[in-house]
């Protein structure tokens, strides 16, 4: 939407927010006299340049300025910020970013009483941007933004989200161990899941247990060949389920019917909880899965 206010950026208040996307519209919008910040016209030349210089660009970007660290942030900085857009303008960052307050608040409050800058490089960050909690890395640093005064008044931040290609890097690495070593060590069929076991254990982000189930010549009867992160014989993980019994505790029985894979909820329901592998919550949903010779 235009604003016919800001064609003459000498006489106009707003000349700095001229651009800026969807997120400078709304901040031209934006009643700032109800936050830190305090009333737009009042805003000093460093916070301006600094929001000026932010929304101009399309790397993600943030600012947190004054004691109550009022939010400001860019169009590429949206995504990072989920389901918490646009509500998260002109809150504070402590609110914003509560969950994860423990690490970054105190990298903030190092800039903004010390006046150096930090570098966080692949971080690990569990969000809830999306309500429900998330495995992120971010690369960023935070910079010290100085009022027109002297001293520091603000942190700015550059970053960039490494979600996509750490979790891709760390899956094909077990890919590959898995391939690797399947074929290297393993006999027979039973050597082939005891590694494989072991090779799915070296992965618990992903992982937190693995049942390998080996289907007998009749196809009625399985049996446990190996695991990982799960102790064996527990009721989530005996060691033969006949599958024309009336207690089938996966669905192996639709497995080897269809062939397909069939994911189950609710484990905690069924089984109480299960173990979690690096993460802290227990296990909720699990994949059975067909194994092709």
């Amino acid at each position: 939407m235009s604003n016919p206010r800001l064609k003459n950026p000498t006489s106009n208040p707003l000349a700095f927010l001229a651009r800026g996307g969807e997120m400078g519209e709304r901040m031209r919008e934006f009643d700032w006299s109800q936050t830190g910040a305090g009333s737009m016209a009042l805003w000093p030349q460093s916070l301006m340049t600094v929001v000026r210089l932010m929304l101009d660009s399309r790397y993600p970007m943030f600012v947190a300025w004054g004691p109550e660290l009022t939010f400001f942030y860019n169009d590429a900085y949206i995504p990072v910020l989920g389901q918490r857009h646009p509500a998260a303008l002109g809150k504070a960052a402590s609110e914003i970013w509560s969950e994860i307050w423990g690490t970054i608040g105190q990298q903030i409050r190092t800039v903004m009483h010390e006046g150096r800058a930090t570098w966080s490089e692949e971080l690990l960050l569990v969000m809830e941007r999306n309500q429900f909690s998330e495995e992120t890395y971010f690369t960023y640093s935070y910079s010290p933004i100085p009022e027109d005064s002297g001293g520091i008044r603000g942190v700015f931040c550059a970053c960039t989200e490494d979600t996509a290609r750490v979790l891709s890097e760390r899956r094909l690495r077990t890919l590959r161990e898995l391939a690797a070593r399947t074929m290297d060590e393993a006999k027979c069929v039973e050597d082939a899941c005891q590694t494989s076991a072991q090779c799915l254990a070296n992965n618990p982000y992903d992982l937190p247990f693995t049942l390998l189930y080996l289907l007998d010549s009749e196809r009625r009867r399985v049996t446990l060949a190996s695991s990982s992160g799960l102790a064996s014989n527990t009721p989530a993980s005996p060691l033969i389920v006949d599958l024309d019994g009336e207690s089938v505790p996966w669905p192996l029985d639709e497995v080897v019917a269809t062939g397909k894979a069939v994911e189950v909820a609710d484990l905690s329901v069924k089984f109480g909880e299960l173990p979690g592998g690096a993460w802290p919550e227990p296990c909720k949903k699990a994949l059975v899965l067909p194994m092709a010779k």
